[in-house]
């Protein structure tokens, strides 16, 4: 559709310029009416409006361009400009083409949509110019905004999307979110989108409950019933019978009552109050009174249309009189006679409500206000007034509690029951109200039921468990329950009315079958298209939706309407909070069938919470969720495969819970066998999603303690999985206790037979492709070396030690590990102590794996450090370990490339620095690398054993040092700050406890040239004195950045302001702050938008002076820390440079001049 009379797109792109811009170029006809006159009238504060055509010729803004056309006040002033023209101009036939509301809420929606694909961002500001660059990939902050609009508005560009397509796009982001979606993907028309549902699987396997200790007797008896009911015909039947139960009590009652002859009242700011209120007091009270708020959602609000009452609290008024607290306790055993409650019941005072003409509430359900609440008691007292009815609704039944027509009276009720109190007619209604709670210490106590009257539930439920558990089509079943209830209060105990007596009759039907009974919220979710009744609805409500995403005051016109869904797509039923009968929850969430649930209506009628999402012309996607409280009936070898029901749609659902809760009761005593069962069935289905993701399980502690239990009860599969699968899960001190058990007292046959139960799971584990560390910790933990052994310990069996030897040599022998570091140097070389011949174990398999990776630096060094502790705590014999250490030294000086070696500090600089893809962190990089970073210490002590080891014919401290010395010039500027510089003041000492003289002139060269180093490479010449303002530019090719940089690299400018938005200000104050740029940042806020203020500190030279100072303060640091006497030994004529350094004075050859052709500038040069 094409609109001629508005200003073109490429007029207003290249000549206008102006801030507030008015869209209608035209007269506007007399015909109009006036409120379309106006709109048309109006300019908004934008520098020029764009339409989708331009967006869907694959256009986009940038620079000043999209800075104006982006700003907050552009996008609320066309918001409300589209928003008043289409209410106010859908009946003028200005369209060529079409007329009426439609053309108008589609030229509306094309301004709008147009804008805010266009200003599309994400933390780094706008970004549509990156994602047609790819710079952008789909699963990134911007590509789901851009698809969601694309989807929304039905665009052609930049992603030609469906809103289904979008939904998908959306769950493959959260299932991978390291893939990388390519942006031709969703472009291409020929995309294929295959929708799957995953049904959940009644996957049954094995809980807690009220089942005997012999399920196989229980479960007999049942196959032996009689009642062999289909599927359909046992949920009918089972619900029958729950609702055949007789319920005690009402969900409501009300009743005249006499007040007590001394009963008196006072309110303060007024005083003692007669009764019967009369109108002059009755407005002296509402002078100390407020008009009672109401809860909305987690919001206390005052709104006189929903709810006009004036309310006090206790604290404003006094009740009088001795009789009264004895009085309230009998209105409170009148309530749990009334309501069927079998314990004692107490009220609170809550408030004192006072209800004048044309007060009312409008439908509702009360709060729970105190903990234990299960309703409200409300007492009228005498004052004469007519209306006010309090109309009361549960479950079909309607009750009108008529105050009016008593002198005094007293009403109760369930709190989860709608009510509504009716507007008065005339006078006052005056009503103290309480709410009624049930002390969690006092048991609840129910009247045995006849078992004739409990034999149908018996029978059903026998029926059902006397079939195979594979033929149940009804794996569980869920009977929803009557009142509503919440997260904190579905308990057995907080059960109300016929709930709780249906509950108690269930329980003793069951009781004796091998069935568990559970409490739980029964969500019911539906995703679904709107059906939106009123022509209006279906004109305006995308319009409003978009609006009210733009603009944050816009006024929602349809606030408080839910219309219903025309079809239901896609339907969920879960179980949330499901907690036993002691109350433990056993977990958040799980997934069940709808066929789980008995009564196929019993979400009728229910109140929903509700979530949309407009989809272009296909129509508005919803979804609504239904909450109702359950009990969750499960046989016993069900329970299993019902705790393993996840929603697969969250990767991230735990099963850890579940776990734990089965754990906890099979450690009691006298635990039933159908727990152990559920455990391990629990365990086995949940393995492949903790292979998948081990960090769901945070307590590393539950998998050990399912192993312990599992061996107690002889289920050594499970035992051999998580052994062989979850070993790195397991604590280190776990196997210690493994070992305890393996190992029996004077029974060498029982000893050998209980490992052998454990060597095939412990010897998949140590076979596995994991690093050596952890295997190494279980083996000394669970194999300790003798000289470890507490003395009173029992010693390791013959046959474990074998194993342990030939599992250590399968670690290292053949291809052994495909990559080393650091870490791994002390368990392979601690190998060698398992064996008789530690040196030849050294040679056979550590030598070679030492040779294999030249390229691992932090395992090499390592290993020779460990291998020289090992030679001093006498652990391997002196003269073949330091003959071995020498030869293991030699070569890795001779092949090692000192110059190459990263300090840890180096990699971490470098990891924030690349560029890296969007699946990789800076963090993530950095741990790949840090494996094998070489920092000062370790080459310190690499060579002091250098130093021990060296003979005359043997000299590897000579080697090392010729190598280091003709590798200097090679070496980074980081590296002789970070690792040199250091390792020269730590070694003297080594020198000294050697006994080798400082003025030996191998170390003196050494040291003096290392020195030199040191000036040339990392302190540099002195810098010259500033004379330019002129600063290095910024790291970042972005158009913000480059314009800071064309600033810094002025050479007068001293400051500079950048007006843009918050996101952007961000970005440039990072990358600034990063590279370390001399200037100042800062934001002026009385501007929008705010302009960042970046101003020049100092000059360059006078950065680099600084900079240079600093690192001579450092070098002097270290070579202070030497002594003075040790320092002239060493360093000869370098001494004088020092100390040069040291008084500010300047060697002219070697400090003041700048470098030469061919040679090294300091690191700030």
């Amino acid at each position: 559709m094409r609109f001629p009379i508005f200003t073109s797109i490429v007029f207003t792109l290249t000549t206008h310029s102006a801030t507030a811009y008015r869209p209608w170029n035209a007269t506007i006809p007399e015909s109009f009416n006036e409120e379309c006159r106006k709109v048309l009238s109006t300019e908004i504060d934008c520098p020029y409006f764009l339409r989708r055509e331009w967006v869907d010729d694959g256009y986009y803004l940038k620079g000043e361009r999209a800075e104006a056309y982006c700003s907050s006040s552009c996008r609320s002033s066309l918001g409300h400009y589209s928003a008043d023209l289409t209410a106010a101009c859908v009946n003028e036939d200005i369209w060529e083409e079409n007329t009426g509301p439609q053309a108008a809420l589609d030229f509306s929606m094309s301004l709008l949509a147009a804008q805010m694909i266009l200003c599309v961002a994400d933390e780094e500001g706008p970004c549509l110019e990156a994602l047609y660059k790819r710079e952008r990939d789909l699963c990134s902050e911007c590509g789901l905004k851009v698809a969601y609009l694309s989807a929304m508005f039905e665009f052609k560009k930049p992603l030609n999307i469906s809103s289904k397509q979008f939904m998908c796009l959306q769950k493959n982001c959260a299932k991978e979110p390291g893939a990388n979606t390519t942006f031709g993907l969703l472009s291409s028309k020929s995309l294929i989108v295959t929708v799957s549902r995953e049904m959940a699987l009644d996957n049954p396997a094995t809980v807690s409950g009220s089942g005997s200790d012999n399920d196989e007797d229980k479960q007999s008896g049942a196959n032996n019933s009689s009642t062999m009911a289909t599927d359909d015909d046992f949920k009918v039947d089972l619900l029958k019978a729950i609702k055949d139960v007789k319920v005690v009590g009402k969900f409501t009652f009300d009743q005249e009552i006499d007040i007590p002859e001394d009963f008196s009242i006072s309110v303060r700011g007024v005083g003692d109050i007669k009764l019967p209120l009369k109108k002059a007091q009755a407005v002296r009270i509402i002078t100390q009174a407020r008009q009672a708020p109401f809860g909305k959602g987690s919001d206390t609000i005052v709104d006189t249309s929903v709810r006009k009452t004036w309310e006090l609290d206790p604290e404003q008024f006094t009740i009088g009189g001795d009789e009264w607290s004895d009085y309230l306790k009998e209105l409170c055993e009148l309530v749990a006679h009334k309501m069927g409650i079998k314990t004692p019941v107490h009220a609170d005072l809550y408030k004192m409500l006072l209800y004048e003409k044309g007060a009312m509430f409008k439908a509702h359900t009360d709060t729970e206000k105190i903990p234990d609440i299960f309703g409200t008691l409300v007492v009228s007292l005498p004052s004469k007034h007519k209306g006010g009815e309090v109309v009361l609704g549960h479950c079909g039944e309607e009750v009108i509690y008529e105050s009016s027509k008593s002198q005094a009276s007293c009403a109760a009720w369930y709190s989860d029951v709608h009510h509504e109190v009716l507007p008065v007619a005339s006078g006052y209604r005056w009503v103290l109200t309480y709410n009624l709670a049930i002390g969690q210490s006092s048991p609840r106590t129910f009247d045995a039921f006849s078992e004739a009257k409990l034999r149908p539930l018996s029978e059903c439920v026998k029926g059902w468990l006397a079939q195979e558990q594979k033929d149940r089509k009804t794996p569980y079943a869920c009977h929803v329950l009557d009142h509503e209830y919440t997260q904190a209060n579905i308990s057995q105990k907080s059960l109300k009315g016929a709930d709780m007596t249906r509950f108690m009759a269930l329980q003793q039907a069951l009781e004796g079958c091998p069935v568990t009974i559970y409490l739980a919220l029964l969500e019911r979710e539906e995703i679904g298209m709107v059906d939106f009744a009123e022509p209006e609805m279906q004109a305006f409500y995308p319009l409003s939706l978009a609006l009210s995403r733009t603009i944050d005051t816009y006024p929602d016109p349809f606030k408080g309407y839910h219309p219903s869904l025309y079809s239901v797509d896609e339907t969920v039923c879960r179980l949330k909070t499901l907690r036993d009968l002691q109350g433990e929850t056993v977990t958040d969430e799980l997934v069940v069938t709808e066929n789980c649930i008995l009564d196929p209506s019993a979400f009728k009628g229910v109140k929903s919470e509700k979530a949309y999402e407009f989809s272009g012309n296909s129509g508005t996607t919803a979804t609504h969720w239904y909450l109702r409280g359950t009990i969750v009936i499960v046989p016993h070898d069900s329970v299993a495969g019902l705790l393993s029901q996840f929603d697969d749609r969250f990767c991230y659902s735990s099963p850890e819970m579940q776990i734990k809760y089965i754990v906890h009761l099979c450690s009691q005593p006298d635990v039933q066998d159908h727990l152990i069962s559920t455990m391990a069935g629990l365990v086995e289905n949940v393995m492949p999603k903790l292979e998948t993701n081990p960090d769901l399980m945070k307590d590393k502690s539950v998998l050990s303690k399912v192993v312990k239990i599992a061996l107690q009860h002889k289920r050594y599969q499970i035992v051999e999985d998580i052994l062989a699968k979850f070993y790195k899960m397991l604590p280190s001190d776990f196997f210690i206790w493994l070992r305890q058990w393996v190992i029996e007292p004077d029974d060498d046959d029982k000893t050998l037979d209980n490992f052998n139960k454990l060597k095939k799971g412990l010897s998949l584990a140590m076979a596995s492709q994991d690093g050596l560390p952890h295997k190494h910790k279980i083996v000394s933990h669970f194999v300790p070396l003798p000289s470890v052994l507490p003395t009173d310990a029992l010693p390791t069996p013959g046959p474990i030690l074998e194993w342990t030897r030939q599992t250590l040599q399968n670690l290292l022998d053949g291809d052994g590990p495909t990559e080393v570091t650091a870490d791994d140097a002390l368990p392979v070389v601690d190998s060698a102590l398992y064996f008789e011949s530690k040196i030849a174990f050294l040679k056979e398999f550590v030598v070679p794996l030492f040779e294999k990776f030249p390229l691992a630096p932090g395992f090499r060094f390592m290993t020779l450090a460990r291998v020289m502790a090992l030679i001093e705590e006498d652990k391997l014999p002196r003269q073949e370990g330091m003959d071995l250490y020498r030869t293991m030294a030699g070569s890795l000086i001779e092949s090692q490339d000192f110059a190459s070696l990263q300090h840890p500090t180096t990699i971490h600089e470098q990891s924030e620095k690349r560029k890296l893809p969007p699946w990789l962190t800076s963090k993530m990089w950095a741990q790949r690398w840090l494996g094998n970073a070489v920092t000062d210490n370790d080459m310190r002590d690499f060579f002091s054993g250098l130093l021990k080891a060296s003979t005359k014919s043997g000299n590897v401290s000579g080697q090392f040092m010729s190598k280091i010395t003709r590798q200097l010039g090679r070496f980074s500027e980081a590296s002789f700050q970070l690792t040199w510089l250091p390792f020269l003041r730590s070694t003297i000492p080594l020198l000294e406890d050697e006994s080798i003289s400082l003025s030996t002139s191998t170390y003196k060269k050494f040291f003096s040239a290392v020195t030199r180093g040191i000036l040339d490479n990392f302190l540099g010449p002195e810098p010259r004195e500033p004379w330019t303002w002129a600063l290095a530019g910024v790291p970042c090719d972005c158009s913000d950045c480059e314009r800071v940089s064309a600033f810094l690299r002025h050479h007068t400018k001293m400051s500079e302001e950048y007006p843009m938005n918050k996101p952007r200000r961000t970005h440039v104050q990072q990358v600034l702050e990063k590279a370390g740029v001399g200037c100042s940042i800062q934001t002026r806020r009385d501007t929008s938008p705010y302009p960042l203020v970046v101003t020049k500190a100092s000059r360059p030279q006078g950065v680099k002076l600084e900079a240079w100072k600093k690192r001579r303060d450092q070098v002097l640091e270290e070579f202070d820390q030497i002594q003075p006497h040790h320092l002239k030994k060493l360093l000869g004529k370098e001494y004088e440079t020092i100390e040069q350094l040291r008084t500010g004075q300047k060697d002219p050859e070697n400090l003041s001049q700048g470098p030469q052709t061919g040679e090294k500038r300091g690191i700030d040069e």
